[in-house]
């Protein structure tokens, strides 16, 4: 009985595991060392916009539209050296989306987590 409640906790804990995964997306970004928080919440807007809402169709989904509205606040953007956090707002006609999204200029990364 122990053995096999065991095993349908380590299965239950794997079928978890995707879900908690979906959450993050883990994507290129432009290099952009030097760049203040400005020009880097520009950044993350205008990548979220032009590639990322094209391509994540659960996003356009939750949405309820494929060109919503997307914003940041510059004086909300976190940064040290060539790391930065941005929260960044979507708004489409069915609710909002928010992300912190995380970059590292050096590598060219950005997480966008909700």
């Amino acid at each position: 009985m122990y053995k096999s409640g065991m095993l349908i906790a380590g299965l239950l804990a794997l079928g978890s595991a995707p879900a908690l995964a979906a959450d993050a997306h883990d994507v290129s970004f432009p290099r952009c060392e030097g760049s203040n928080a400005e020009t880097i919440a520009s950044s993350v807007k205008r990548d979220y916009l032009q590639n990322r809402i094209p391509r994540w169709a659960d996003d356009q989904e939750t949405l309820g539209m494929a060109d919503p509205v997307a914003w940041t606040d510059p004086k909300a953007v976190h940064g040290e050296g060539d790391n930065w956090q941005v929260p960044l707002t979507v708004r489409g006609k069915n609710t909002d989306i928010h992300y912190q999204v995380t970059i590292d200029c050096k590598k060219g990364t950005a997480s966008y987590k909700h």
